[in-house]
């Protein structure tokens, strides 16, 4: 099987949908995929989604990020089928982070997601000792 990657767009909703559906179901965290969301990713010049046989089977969520001292690229969600589909997309936004010069990558990487962890240690990502903390307000924060 032929795997490709490549820039996500927002044509990719449809089949993205299911694939984020499951993940976040299999992983205990919150869908991220949407029509917004995608338009927002498109933009971003780092988000990508992998293909096999010309079907989408994973995609990768990121975005530069300033913090007044140097860029940075923040990953969201990186899903795909298989450890391969994977590695291509770390690879994929790796690559086009030192394309834009920036050296700085931070991964959002669900503890229910132990095959990611897996494939961002074998491109030589390494979990950092930090605490993510999360506080939803307003009406959503009830339906959280």
């Amino acid at each position: 099987m032929s795997l490709l990657v490549r820039p996500l767009t927002a044509e990719d909703l449809d089949p993205l949908l299911p694939l984020d559906r499951s993940y976040a179901s299999e992983s205990g965290c919150e869908e991220l995929v949407s029509s917004a969301s995608l338009s927002f990713y498109e933009r971003s010049g780092h988000s990508f989604t992998a293909q096999e046989d010309g079907k989408p089977t994973g995609f990768l969520l990121a975005q530069a990020i300033w913090d007044g001292r140097r860029p940075a690229v923040m990953v969201r969600r990186a899903v795909a089928a298989d450890e391969r589909a994977v590695e291509a997309l770390i690879e994929a936004v790796t690559k086009s982070a030192y394309d834009a010069g920036v050296y700085d990558i931070v991964v959002e990487q669900p503890q229910g997601d132990p095959a990611g962890a897996r494939a961002l240690e074998a491109c030589g990502y390494a979990p950092r000792p930090a605490r993510l903390y999360s506080r939803v307000l307003g009406s959503r924060s009830r339906s959280s």
